[in-house]
This record gives structure tokens, C-alpha cells and sequence, in this order.
């Protein structure tokens, strides 16, 4: 319980059900000397409601962008002639916009073209969007495929300072969204994205690259995708791979709509070019069963940093797979499950490995070494010289654990994550400094966002009370896949939504 309470410390606000004491809010993680800092959130300029252009399903491109005359999509993300300036909002009606659009139109730095669903709509692309412009932000929009027959993935961002915010991306043809090189300092943030691809071992929910700059990937939900949820990855001959910062986001059961692909897996950051300054922090993983790698940190080439903290990582045939590093820092994390825990594929570089838990018994022989010996913790500690700190005090944390992430773009909303290792049937989960006391709110399952609430109602001031149950998980659209496994009642995640 020591060992838990100290990883409750890092990252996202944490509680366990049927605990006393209160929750802790990002105190101040250790110094590392072989990374960049994790990135902080920092105030965003946000347009004001409902003043801006707007667009419609039925709207044209003669018409005035106004609410009465709405343009078209098309002529929205091309800046409507010229009208669209930076620092302008564009908002989204209800109703579906069908076909592959591209967007052209620029912002500023400081001063987005921001195209937002308008609150309380649901504005769905059924079809493809793929973003040229610089300093452009997507919000809150859906975008999915009713017949994904070809290889366009949902999403395509191309542009300097792009923003794609609270969307939800669903069966894409190829990959939900692809991050590609051109996308300097660009961000993906609170996007739900799932039940991507038609490519076995090629479609992932994100497939990134990242030469200049930082790519941010924070507080995004991953699952059900057809080989991986977070796929940073690049050739041989594309260059070397640079700061890719995936933080805080949950990633659960990828590959499993896979009717043939062994690897599946919820986080890969590595390649066959090489790395540097790559982060993974705060990420919350989950596999039902003991099946797919669950976090892994390089691939085949010789690659410079890379800092591993605060994750909490359960199930898979492999919880933690680590490739060859010069330097490495890897600690606080809670690594669990049936199977193996961590998988060295090299000899450690450079290593700053320290205070992770394991959660499995120590004697099992789970721990594999660069020769491929699977050995009990203590004899990986002594073969390896890594993880002197590290323990595995149990088999399973006796617990049930909560986390939530609030959104750093929209008031009284936030990310609620279950690990209910203490099989209880309901959960207390702390909203106080997010809703105010005498606000409304709902909240929804990650996996039925567009379905009834779970839980809604007027908010006390202090906590709410989520179920375990669970829901079955959307099933693929337009194609036949294998069945995603149910996550609850041992694991689930939600968002809670002000009204």
C-alpha cells in the first residue's frame, strides 16, 4: 500500500474507492537530467460563444457564413474568399457533412481559425478530413466512416500549430488520424478515437511522425483500434524521430478488432530511424487478458532519450517492452498483470530506472532479460543492475483506483479512468475544483458517448457515484471484425460533461 500511495503522487488527480483522505492534483514530479520537462498546460485563447461564422449541412456557398445563411463546408475551410481571417471561429451546425474535405485556410500564431461544433450540436463528417493550413484548431467535432472501403485515414493533419480538440474519431478506412511531419508544435487533445481500420498491421488510432518541434498527444482515449492505439513510428530512411510527448492519455484493448495481427499493442514510441527527447507520462493502459504489448519504448534502431514516468500499465502478454536507448529514465510507474513485465530487447544503455511497482508475484519468472532468460525480479535486478528500488509487494493492488484528468480546454469537464482492482459495484469519484456545487452534468462511457448518460444530475460539491457495470463496446461499422472484449466492470473510463 506504501509503494500504491506513492504513485498515486504523480500525474492526474487520484483516489481509491472506499478510501479516507483526500485526493492530490499534480504535486511536483522528480528532476531528470536526460529529458525535456513533462509539458504543462497552459492557458489557450478560447473564442467567445457563438459569435463567428457558421457552416450547415444545407448550407452554400453563396450564402454570408451567418446563422440565417450558413455556407457550406466546403467553403468554410477554404476561408469563404478570403472572409475567414485569423482569430475567426467557424461554427458547425447539427447534421452530417458527407465527403473527403480539405481545409486550406490559415490562422495566426496566437490568433487560430478555429472550426468548433456549436455547443449542444453533433456535427459528423462522415467521410475524411485532411488539414493543410497552419495555426487551424478542430473542436468537438465527430468524424467517421459509414463505408470505409478505400485507405483515407479520418483524420489527416498537415499543418504548423494545429489543434484537434475533444473530437471523436471512428472507423476510419486506414488510420483515425495520422500526425504527419508537417504538423510542427501541433497538438492532439481529449479526442476519443476508436474502431479505426481495415489494414491488418498497418492502421493504428494515431500514427505519428515528428522531425521539428513538439508533438503533444495528452488526455486523448485510444481503444478497440485494429493494430495499435499510439503508433510513433518511422522507416529506415525517414529521418530521425523527435519529441513526442504522450501524456496522460488512456489506450485500452487495441488490436483486438484484429482478425489476424499478433502484435497488437496500446503504445509504441519507436522505429527504424532513430529517437530522441521522447516522453511517455501519466498514461493510463489496460488489455483484458494476457494477449498484445502493452507499452513499448523502441524498435530496432539505436536510439538517443527517452524519459518512461507515472504510467500505470495492466494486462498483456508483455507489460513493458523496452528497446535499445543510450539514455533512459524510467520510473514511478505501475506495471501489472498475468503475464511478463517487462521485456528487454538490448543490453541498457544509460539507465535511470527506479520506484516502479510490479504487480505479480515476484518468484514468477516475468522479467526478461537482452538474452531472452526469463527470470524472477530479484535475479532480473541483479543480471540487469536496473531497478534496485523496485518492488512487487502483491499479486494485484488490493484497491480500486480512480483517476481523473480534468480538460484543460473546456470548463467542468474531465476524464474519469476505473481500475477496479477491489471488485466494488460503484465508485465516489472527487469533482470538487471542477463542477461547481449546483451544476448540472452527465457523464458518459468512453465506449457509448452517443447513448444515454450513466449518471447525470446536479452536482453536490463534493463527489459523484459512477457504476462498474460497464457497456458493451461499439461494434465496427461497414465490416466484420472479431468482438472487442467488455472492460467493465474491472476497468472503464468516462467523461463527465457540464451542461
Amino acid at each position: 500500500m506504501k509503494v500504491l500511495k506513492s504513485l498515486l503522487m504523480l500525474g492526474a488527480v487520484a483516489i481509491l474507492a472506499g478510501c479516507a483522505g483526500e485526493a492530490v492534483a499534480n504535486p511536483s514530479i522528480p528532476s531528470d537530467t536526460t529529458s525535456a520537462p513533462q509539458p504543462q498546460p497552459e492557458p489557450q485563447p478560447q473564442p467567445s460563444t457563438h459569435v463567428g461564422y457558421y457552416a450547415s449541412p444545407t448550407g452554400a456557398s453563396a450564402g454570408e457564413g451567418s446563422i440565417d445563411h450558413p455556407w457550406d463546408l466546403t467553403t468554410a475551410l477554404n476561408g469563404a474568399n478570403g472572409k475567414v481571417q485569423p482569430g475567426d471561429t467557424v461554427w458547425l451546425r447539427a447534421g452530417t457533412y458527407r465527403g473527403n474535405f480539405r481545409s486550406l485556410v490559415s490562422g495566426g500564431q496566437g490568433k487560430p481559425v478555429v472550426f468548433r461544433a456549436l455547443p449542444g450540436e453533433r456535427a459528423t463528417i462522415d467521410g475524411t478530413l485532411r488539414a493543410d493550413g497552419a495555426d487551424v484548431w478542430f473542436w468537438g467535432l465527430e468524424v467517421m466512416r459509414s463505408t470505409p472501403n478505400d485507405r483515407l485515414p479520418g483524420l489527416e493533419s498537415r499543418g504548423a500549430r494545429q489543434k484537434y480538440i475533444n473530437m471523436i474519431v471512428h472507423d476510419a478506412a486506414q488510420q483515425g488520424i495520422t500526425f504527419w511531419d508537417e504538423a510542427i508544435d501541433a497538438e492532439l487533445y481529449g479526442n476519443i478515437v476508436y474502431n479505426n481500420g481495415t489494414h491488418e498491421n498497418l492502421d493504428h488510432g494515431t500514427y505519428v511522425h515528428n522531425m521539428s518541434g513538439t508533438k503533444l498527444i495528452m488526455d486523448n482515449v485510444f481503444f478497440d483500434n485494429l493494430a495499435y492505439g499510439i503508433h510513433v513510428y518511422a522507416g529506415p530512411t525517414d529521418g530521425t524521430q523527435r519529441n513526442v510527448h504522450v501524456v496522460g492519455n488512456v489506450s485500452f484493448n487495441n488490436g483486438t478488432i484484429s482478425h489476424n495481427y499478433p502484435a497488437k499493442g496500446n503504445i509504441l514510441l519507436g522505429a527504424e530511424s532513430p529517437d530522441e527527447g521522447m516522453q511517455a507520462i501519466d498514461n493510463l493502459l489496460y488489455f483484458s487478458g494476457s494477449d498484445g504489448e502493452n507499452l513499448r519504448v523502441g524498435y530496432t534502431a539505436a536510439n538517443a532519450d527517452m524519459l518512461v514516468r507515472g504510467n500505470t500499465v495492466w494486462g498483456g502478454a508483455t507489460a513493458f517492452v523496452v528497446g535499445q536507448w543510450q539514455r533512459a529514465t524510467v520510473d514511478h510507474n505501475l506495471f501489472g498483470g498475468s503475464a511478463d513485465m517487462v521485456n528487454l530487447l538490448n543490453a541498457p544503455g544509460s539507465y535511470a530506472w527506479s520506484s516502479n511497482t510490479y504487480y505479480r508475484s515476484a518468484r514468477a519468472q516475468a522479467w526478461r532479460t537482452a538474452t531472452g532468460s526469463a527470470l524472477p525480479l530479484s535475479d532480473w535486478q541483479s543480471a540487469t543492475g536496473l531497478g534496485g528500488s523496485d518492488e512487487a509487494p502483491a499479486a494485484a493492488p488490493g484497491e480500486t483506483q480512480v483517476f481523473v484528468r480534468p480538460n484543460k480546454y473546456e470548463a467542468g469537464r474531465a476524464l474519469v479512468v476505473i481500475y477496479n482492482w477491489g471488485s466494488v459495484n460503484t465508485v465516489s469519484v472527487k469533482l470538487d475544483g471542477i463542477l461547481r456545487a449546483g451544476q448540472q452534468y452527465e457523464v458518459r462511457n468512453v465506449q457509448d458517448m452517443f447513448g444515454a448518460p450513466v449518471a447525470s444530475g446536479t452536482f453536490n460539491g463534493s463527489t459523484i457515484t459512477l457504476s462498474t457495470s460497464g457497456v458493451n463496446p461499439p461494434l465496427p461499422i461497414g465490416r466484420s471484425t472479431p468482438t472487442p472484449p467488455k472492460t467493465g466492470p474491472y476497468f472503464d473510463a468516462f467523461e463527465v460533461l457540464p451542461k
